[in-house]
């Protein structure tokens, strides 16, 4: 015979995985230190590449700015700004990254936990019917 508490816990866990499957994964694949680790370099990455992007805008706007007799100060006014708004721009970008990596995996890890209670609790329910 089926005991309905059974089939509905199964059916209740079985919908969380399917739907939680991916940030299950995580916390299962990675450890806490590699997994922001591994996104501090993505997020390192990119903010140098949109910055480059900026900068390269900056220099257009320079170029453009100089060929009509602005002094050469502009240059270094340009490189003072760029390299200045380099290190804050990637030191925010990247500390936000880290910060949005940790809350990621903190909430794979509870999610994980999660199931793992709950395929306690079927054991549970397994035991109890198998002694009546």
């Amino acid at each position: 015979m089926i005991d309905t508490r059974r089939a509905h816990h199964m059916t209740k866990m079985a919908m969380f995985e399917k739907k939680e499957e991916d940030k299950i994964r995580i916390a299962d694949n990675y450890s806490k230190k590699n997994y922001v680790s591994l996104w501090t370099v993505i997020y390192a990455v990119a903010a140098v590449l949109f910055y480059l992007m900026y900068c390269v805008v900056g220099v257009l706007i320079i170029i453009a700015v100089h060929t009509r007799g602005v002094p050469a100060i502009a240059w270094i006014g340009f490189g003072v700004i760029a390299t200045s708004g380099f290190v804050f721009h990637t030191y925010f970008y990247i500390k936000s990254g880290r910060k949005k990596a940790e809350e990621r995996y903190d909430d794979s890890k509870s999610k994980c936990d999660y199931i793992m209670q709950q395929y306690k609790e079927l054991d549970n329910i397994y035991d109890e019917s198998s002694k009546s």
